[in-house]
């Protein structure tokens, strides 16, 4: 970066001080979702801009994520709203805001951070990786008049069958509670839409959730960005799935973090040489000791022996998230390992 150019932490209101370039990068995004976003949401995330002495001119935000991987609650970070001021590209901010925020999750310890790409190629080089396919529905006949519209009132039981039904059916997805249903209401009505519920007679008499759908109507295009029921519900009310679209790359942020989240299902013991000049934190050996519980994974002084290790990994950060969630096979890797999947993460900013 130039002398006159820096990059500052933005964090509760001032988080709203981008929205002026957020407008004119993004000016596909409806006035409604981008008023909600700066009116609800912007102030709750934390934010990175490039400035110079006319103001930003490279922005990008992080949403923080509470996950669950591998049945463990660990702190992630989606990032968003990666922009540069058309008249600024071309200067590398994008990769200097990358990096910055990337080494503030570092020293954080936060083992992964994920984003929406609007192009993979862009982020390709930095090393992120596709983790999750989205599954895409056939919306145009998508029918709610059977179903009921869930309101404010509904957040703590959307949350509570979510999450039994998340912990069965996925090993990462983004935690859900009251607060989590309450914002996402509030999103879906800035998109035209809603979130409906499939309800069936309980035990006692009182309707229980067995399907939750979560439907926008944006510029008048129908679309189910989630369907979270068993498959005979989700093709009563959502039809036939027409396949799945690749929606969300990922990038280890703390190597050590990502690596503790890893199991092997017959005990291993092994060293792997992270290279991650991009982001010099990770760059190192690790000796790892996994097991079905999860894996214990300490930095080692280089020059080490590692006499007696069963087997030896050089990863690339790109190759350990690969790896990490299940969309790389090593023939070399130690044990059994049990990836970070099924994943399943919908969100949109």
């Amino acid at each position: 970066m130039r002398k006159e150019e820096g990059i500052r932490l933005l964090e509760g209101e001032e988080c709203l001080e981008a929205e002026g370039l957020w407008r004119q990068v993004f000016a596909e995004d409806t006035a409604a979702f981008t008023d909600y976003y700066f009116s609800r949401k912007a102030a709750r995330n934390r934010g990175l801009v490039l400035e110079g002495p006319e103001g930003i001119r490279a922005m990008l935000y992080l949403t923080p994520q509470r996950m669950c991987a591998a049945g463990r609650q660990v702190d992630s970070a989606y990032i968003v709203g990666v922009a540069t001021r058309p008249d600024c590209r071309g200067r590398g901010y994008m990769s200097a805001l990358l990096r910055e925020a990337l080494s503030l999750l570092w020293r954080e310890g936060v083992p992964f951070a994920f984003l929406m790409p609007a192009s993979p190629t862009i982020y390709e080089p930095f090393g992120f990786v596709w983790i999750y396919d989205r599954p895409v529905w056939d919306a145009s006949a998508f029918d709610p008049s059977a179903l009921r519209k869930m309101g404010p009132e509904d957040a703590g039981r959307m949350a509570l069958f979510a999450e039994r039904f998340l912990q069965r059916e996925k090993a990462v997805y983004v935690r859900r509670d009251g607060a989590y249903y309450r914002e996402k209401l509030e999103e879906a009505r800035a998109q035209a839409g809603g979130i409906y519920g499939f309800e069936l007679p309980g035990e006692r008499g009182e309707k229980e959730l067995a399907g939750l759908f979560y439907h926008t109507r944006e510029e008048g295009v129908s679309e189910l960005l989630e369907v979270l029921a068993e498959p005979g519900i989700e093709r009563r009310f959502a039809g036939e799935r027409l396949g799945e679209t690749p929606a969300i790359m990922a990038r280890a942020a703390h190597a050590g973090a990502l690596l503790s989240l890893l199991r092997s299902e017959e005990p291993a013991e092994f060293l792997v040489r992270i290279r991650d000049p991009f982001l010099p934190g990770n760059d190192g050996l690790f000796l790892c000791r996994a097991d079905g519980n999860g894996c214990r994974a300490q930095r080692q002084e280089e020059g080490g022996t590692g006499e007696g290790l069963r087997a030896n990994l050089t990863l690339t950060a790109r190759e350990l998230t690969a790896f990490a969630f299940g969309r790389k096979d090593l023939q070399s890797a130690p044990g059994k390992p049990a990836f970070l999947s099924p994943v399943w993460i919908n969100e949109i900013v």
